[in-house]
């Protein structure tokens, strides 16, 4: 278990129907598909459940421990719907956590190449999204220095334009006292204390991929909260 507020057993309830959503919505879409064509808004509809179902799954399965292979299988999953559907309706923290996570699992660089045509088309051209793809595909051309959706990552820019001296300093404090007030319009915030059981863990996969890209020292920052400690150590 990697996740601290909810037990195993309350996560694999949850993997569970996940697995089942995905397995039938993926069955609906491939038979629409084959009647109506990609184009179809039916399967579009069925792509976004799909993106939704396995973002959950990546979370569900990184909160219980799973194997880091089977979830790097499972985000791969998600890539794939979510470059068909990237548009800026897409949420900008959906989009950061996407690719923070093709950083950790070092994701060879012709998988993100739909997605970057998607962010080209639409001249989408932010400084994190940037630095992001720049780790995973080097010959990335657009030079944003500047935030589509200021107020948000400005904090991870601070750390990335840091001395290396005070970077690892400023991403704990990053963690501890600012990463979870800043999601504070998210869905999943405070979900742990809701009834409903749509809690699947609290991850700040975006610091880790901040500390995997500036190659820090992170030993400091595997005990504390939200930090992804082992994945940003995954293949090295």
């Amino acid at each position: 278990m990697r996740d601290k507020i909810k037990d195993k057993q309350y996560f694999e309830d949850l993997l569970k129907e996940e697995e089942k959503n995905i397995k039938m919505f993926k069955s609906a879409v491939q038979k629409r598909m084959k009647e109506k064509g990609e184009a179809d808004r039916g399967v579009h509809n069925g792509y976004s459940i799909l993106i939704n179902s396995y973002q959950n799954l990546v979370n569900l399965l990184y909160s219980c421990g799973a194997d880091l292979k089977t979830i790097e299988d499972c985000y791969k999953g998600l890539l794939h719907y979510y470059s068909k559907m990237w548009n800026r309706k897409y949420g900008y923290i959906e989009l950061v956590k996407v690719l923070s996570l093709s950083v950790l699992f070092e994701i060879d660089k012709g998988c993100i190449s739909e997605l970057e045509e998607r962010l080209r088309n639409d001249r989408f051209d932010d400084f994190l999204v940037n630095v992001l793809i720049k780790r995973v595909d080097p010959s990335w051309e657009n030079q944003g220095t500047e935030f589509e959706f200021p107020g948000i990552y400005d904090d991870l820019k601070a750390i990335l334009d840091n001395k290396e001296s005070e970077q690892i300093a400023l991403l704990k404090n990053y963690l501890q006292n600012q990463w979870y007030n800043i999601h504070k319009e998210c869905s999943w915030f405070n979900s742990h204390l809701s009834k409903y059981n749509n809690y699947y863990g609290y991850w700040s996969f975006e610091a880790g991929a901040v500390a995997k890209i500036l190659y820090l020292d992170d030993s400091s920052l595997k005990d504390v909260p939200y930090y992804p400690y082992d994945l940003v150590h995954y293949k090295e």
